[in-house]
């Protein structure tokens, strides 16, 4: 038996598409069955099964490993605004100069008359300059008047006596120099004592 079997589809676009098939089959008379099946089988349009293959789980893995490593290995920037500050120094404080307070001297009631009198005793010495003006008044205190502690104030009791010029701003600013140059120790605070070395400078002075 021989058939021809022709199948066309309604055009699409424009195209019409014709498919031939061409059956030749020999089978017992009368049974028509098989070829009947064969021939709608044939004419069933071909459906072609596409199985996609899902990933193993070794694959995730593999690519969750290498995902987290390219992380690690490439870290985000951190931002300008998360950038910790550089601690700038701070500037210390000027210290503060500290002035001397000066303190107006005063005349004292003291005996620059009985013997030996201040002013015999100056004129035995004659000082010079401021100097030798303060050794003269510590000298004669200590030879005359030891038990009398020297102070500002007296220096400036016998400045007065001697009508020497008090135009000095700090009375005592002589009497630290001596110190500084140990012609003259501190017994006290404020109070002063003329040693051996200051005691041989007034001898120099009668002597000249």
């Amino acid at each position: 038996m021989e058939s021809v079997v022709a199948k066309s589809s309604l055009p699409k676009n424009g195209v019409a598409r014709i498919r031939f098939i061409m059956l030749d089959a020999e089978i017992p008379e009368g049974d028509l069955s098989q070829i009947t099946s064969a021939i709608q089988n044939a004419l069933k349009p071909h459906t072609t099964v596409i199985q996609q293959r899902l990933p193993s789980q070794t694959s995730l893995e593999a690519t969750s490993n290498s995902q987290k490593l390219l992380t690690e290995s490439n870290p985000e920037p951190i931002e300008a605004d998360d950038e910790i500050p550089e601690e700038v120094p701070t500037p210390r404080k000027a210290r503060e100069v500290r002035v001397r307070k000066l303190t107006t001297p005063k005349v004292l009631d003291l005996d620059l008359t009985s013997d030996v009198s201040f002013e015999s005793f100056v004129n035995e010495h004659p000082p010079k300059n401021e100097n030798e003006k303060n050794l003269v008044i510590l000298a004669w205190f200590k030879d005359h008047r030891n038990d009398e502690p020297v102070t500002m104030n007296h220096v400036y009791t016998c400045y007065r006596a001697m009508k020497w010029s008090t135009a000095i701003d700090d009375f005592a600013s002589t009497l630290r120099k001596l110190k500084s140059t140990q012609l003259v120790k501190s017994s006290g605070r404020g109070q002063y004592v003329i040693n051996h070395l200051g005691m041989a400078r007034v001898e120099k002075m009668s002597a000249s």
